[in-house]
């Protein structure tokens, strides 16, 4: 199963394992990764995980911002929705969710080669 990893100032403060389902993040109390702090607007971002269409046994995990005031980023780059993947670091206010999922930790981006304009 994926998994957050809940981190601030590089000390990790909490795991949530993700199932299938949809969980809010943000300051109010009844979201459910709640992170109180200034920082984080009270619906900050939502995590939409779902089984693959493609592959059998897999999630596909998207983070989306909620119109928060000081933005959802991923990997440095402010996003509106994402597709979130393995190793990927979200920043929440001051605050980091690293997503782990072993499920899709070996997977590669796909990479493609051309032939140099010179050789042909």
């Amino acid at each position: 199963m994926p998994k957050l990893v809940h981190s601030r100032d590089g000390a990790i403060v909490k795991e949530y394992v993700l199932e299938e389902g949809l969980y809010t993040i943000g300051r109010r109390p009844n979201c459910d990764i709640q992170i109180d702090d200034v920082t984080v607007s009270g619906q900050h971002a939502i995590i939409m995980v779902a089984p693959s269409e493609y592959m059998e046994g897999v999630f596909d995990i998207h983070i989306e911002d909620q119109g928060s005031t000081n933005g959802t980023i991923v990997n440095g780059r402010r996003i509106k929705k994402h597709l979130f993947k393995h190793g990927q670091v979200a920043q929440i206010g001051t605050h980091d969710l690293t997503l782990i999922d072993e499920g899709t930790r070996a997977f590669e981006e796909t990479e493609v080669l051309l032939p140099d304009q010179k050789d042909q």
